[in-house]
C-alpha cells in the first residue's frame, strides 16, 4: 500500500561541466506529462532566478542541460524522467522567473527527418531496431513479436512517424498494442498493460472524473482495394502515361447501423491476403465502435506511464483501462489520465 502522503519528488539539473544543482526546493509548478501522439515525455517546472556558487540561474541553466526527475513512494528513490532542456523562458519580474521545458531522448525522433527503405519481408523490430542505432540511442526492452512487413518506403518523415507506423502496422496484424517509451537512459519497446502490480482507484480517491462520447472517428465499413495498371493514355517524350483503376476486392462491415462511414486499406501494403483482412479487422476493432474519451484525476503515482494498465471502480468507469494519456502534477500531488478499454 502507497501513503500519497509519503510521496517525495527530487529535481536537479547537470551541467555540461559535471556540476549537479538541485532544484527540489526551487521549483514550482513542477509536472511531466505523455500525450498520445507524442513518444517523448515533456517535463515543465519555473524557477525564481537566484544567484548558485555566485553566478545566476539564468545564466547556468542553459539549452541542452540535463534535468533529472527522481521520486520516492516508500521505495527508495527511483529516476522518473531524464531530459534535455529545449525550450527556455525568462520572464523579468522582480528577481526574475525562467520557466524550462526538457523532453527525454526520444525527442530527437519527433524533431528529425530522413529518408529510409525497407524490403518486404523485414522484421517490424528490425526497422525500430536499425532506426534507433541510426541516431545513437540504446535500445532497451524490445517486446514486439516477430512480424515481417511489406516493404517501407519512408521519404522525408520523422523518425517518430516512421516507428509509429512500424508499430501501428503490427497492432493491425492483430498482434497487439505496443508503446514506445525512454527510461534510465534507453528506449524501450512495450507491450501496454504489462505492469505489475496493477493499481485500483475507487471512488473515494477520483477527485474528477468525466466520460464523454462520440462518432466523429467511428467507422463501419472497411474497402480493400487493390491498384492495377490500365491501357496507356498516350505517348510522347519517355514512357507513355498509364491510367492506374481501382479493383474492389472486398468489403468488411461493423456496425452500419451508424450509417455507412468507410475506410479503405490498400491490398498492396501487406504482403498476404490474410494480412490484409487482419488489418480490416483490426481497424474495426479499434474504430468501429463509438469513441468514448474518460479522463480521471487521481493522487499521484509517479512512476505509472502511458500503456501502464489500470483499474477503475468509480462513477461510469467500472474494469481495466490502459492509459494513454497521462500528466503527472508534482505541486498538487495528483495525475490526470486519459484511459481506453483494456484491449
Amino acid at each position: 500500500m502507497i501513503n500519497i502522503a509519503d510521496v517525495k519528488y527530487d529535481l536537479s539539473v547537470l551541467l555540461p561541466a559535471g556540476e549537479q544543482i538541485s532544484l527540489t526546493t526551487l521549483a514550482s509548478g513542477l509536472s511531466w506529462e505523455e500525450q498520445p501522439n507524442e513518444l517523448a515525455v515533456r517535463l515543465s517546472f519555473s524557477i525564481r532566478n537566484q544567484k548558485w556558487n555566485g553566478k545566476w540561474l539564468h545564466q547556468q541553466l542553459q539549452l541542452g542541460a540535463r534535468t533529472i526527475l527522481k521520486a520516492d513512494w516508500g521505495q527508495g528513490w527511483k529516476e522518473i524522467h531524464q531530459g534535455i532542456i529545449f525550450d527556455w523562458d525568462y520572464t523579468q519580474d522582480g528577481n526574475g522567473v525562467l520557466k524550462i521545458k526538457s523532453y527525454d531522448m526520444l525527442i530527437y525522433l519527433l524533431r528529425s527527418k530522413d529518408d529510409r527503405w525497407y524490403k518486404n519481408g523485414t522484421q517490424a523490430s528490425v526497422i525500430i531496431r536499425d532506426i534507433a542505432k541510426a541516431w545513437n540511442i540504446p535500445l532497451g526492452q524490445m517486446d514486439l513479436p516477430a512480424v515481417a512487413l511489406a516493404a517501407q518506403p519512408f521519404r522525408s518523415q520523422t523518425l517518430a512517424s516512421m516507428m509509429t507506423s512500424v508499430i501501428d502496422q503490427v497492432r493491425s496484424r492483430g498482434k497487439g498494442q505496443y508503446i514506445i517509451r525512454a527510461s534510465n537512459g534507453n528506449m524501450h519497446v512495450v507491450k501496454a498493460g504489462q505492469n505489475k502490480p496493477i493499481y485500483q482507484f475507487d471512488a473515494d480517491v477520483v477527485s474528477s472524473a468525466s466520460d464523454q462520447q462520440d462518432i466523429e472517428n467511428l467507422v463501419t465499413r472497411v474497402k480493400i482495394v487493390s491498384k492495377q495498371a490500365g491501357e496507356v493514355e498516350h505517348e510522347g517524350p519517355g514512357q507513355g502515361m498509364k491510367k492506374t483503376r481501382l479493383k474492389i476486392d472486398d468489403t468488411v462491415d461493423g456496425q452500419t447501423k451508424y450509417g455507412i462511414l468507410q475506410e479503405i486499406i490498400y491490398s498492396q501494403q501487406y504482403d498476404t491476403v490474410a494480412a490484409v483482412r487482419e488489418a480490416a479487422q483490426e481497424v474495426l476493432k479499434e474504430r468501429g465502435k463509438p469513441r468514448r474519451r474518460r479522463s480521471v484525476t487521481v493522487p499521484d503515482l509517479p512512476f505509472l506511464r502511458r500503456g501502464d494498465k489500470v483499474y477503475f471502480a468509480a462513477g461510469t468507469l467500472l474494469g481495466y483501462y490502459t492509459i494513454d494519456g497521462i500528466q503527472h502534477d508534482a505541486d498538487n500531488r495528483s495525475m490526470t489520465m486519459e484511459v481506453v478499454d483494456h484491449e
